[in-house]
């Protein structure tokens, strides 16, 4: 365990730099809305009278959204950077010409290949939940000062959203992780491109000869698909949206569509490390 500890403080050194940005980014964001406003309040364009918010949605409502809603930036930072992070996981070392060194090292190749992994993935969805709790804190801050806050929406606004971006990130940095044990540069884009060309292959083949191929990138893209919002417009009441929440849990983490991205992922993560382990390092 120790072994992995040390690899892994390896990995966030080589790493750090890349994860940070995402923190500058929402700074630089919360810097031009907090400039905008100060334009607008000394120009006297500001005016909070025509904020309206007693014929709006009910309060809770207002918290689901509202919540979900903030994740959106972090989120979307999230998926980027993990790929940009796992494409090249696994041949960092050979374009440094250092691979034979390491691979030298008593260090099983899983604790190698498990520390690049858990970098790319779980390291970017530690920043998009420092982000997300920070943005938690400011804009519920401003919905309780118009009277508007509801902890119970607003907490599961921002976890159900966290969690839907964590199973996506999940299975396309496990995706790119894999196509990185094979392609030596830009593996996400190489990797994407076959499957698209497999794709087009399999549709005309199954028009054609009137077959059933499966289409790998269709499959992907309903394993990766949450809308914790879906339906969300026929619940308009309270008493709804509490409904809601409760049905939108069993959509987003507890069913086997979960089980399933998670043996997918791992399944993934092992064939990279085969590949990776059975490269011939020139």
């Amino acid at each position: 365990m120790n072994k992995l500890k040390a690899i892994m403080i390896k990995d966030w050194h080589i790493n750090k730099k890349s994860l940070f940005v995402p923190f500058w980014i929402t700074a630089g964001f919360y810097a031009f809305i907090l400039l905008s406003v100060a334009f607008a309040y000394f120009k006297g364009d500001m005016n909070f009278n025509m904020i309206d918010l007693d014929t709006g949605p009910p309060v809770a409502e207002i918290n689901y959204i509202v919540n979900m809603a903030i994740l959106s930036l972090p989120g979307l930072m999230s998926l980027l950077f993990i790929i940009m992070l796992t494409q090249g996981a696994l041949n960092e070392d050979i374009r440094k010409n250092c691979e034979l060194f390491h691979r030298s090292q008593p260090v099983s190749i899983w604790f190698r290949t498990g520390s690049k992994y858990l970098m790319g993935i779980a390291g970017n969805w530690a920043v998009m939940l420092i982000i997300a709790l920070f943005n938690f804190l400011v804009v519920n801050i401003i919905l309780a000062i118009f009277h508007q806050f509801d902890f119970y929406s607003a907490v599961n606004g921002m976890v159900l959203s966290s969690i839907s971006f964590m199973k996506t990130g999940l299975i396309i940095g496990s995706i790119t992780f894999f196509f990185s044990a094979i392609f030596k540069d830009k593996a996400f884009f190489q990797g994407f491109a076959i499957l698209l060309g497999i794709q087009f292959l399999f549709m005309i083949v199954n028009a054609m000869l009137n077959w059933h191929l499966p289409l790998p990138l269709t499959y992907l893209f309903k394993l990766v698909k949450l809308n914790p919002m879906e339906g969300l417009e026929s619940n308009m009441a309270p008493t709804g949206i509490r409904s809601h929440i409760a049905s939108a849990w069993g959509v987003i983490l507890f069913n086997w569509k979960t089980l399933i991205q998670i043996v997918f992922s791992g399944a993934l993560f092992a064939g990279a490390t085969w590949i990776y382990k059975n490269k011939e390092i020139k």
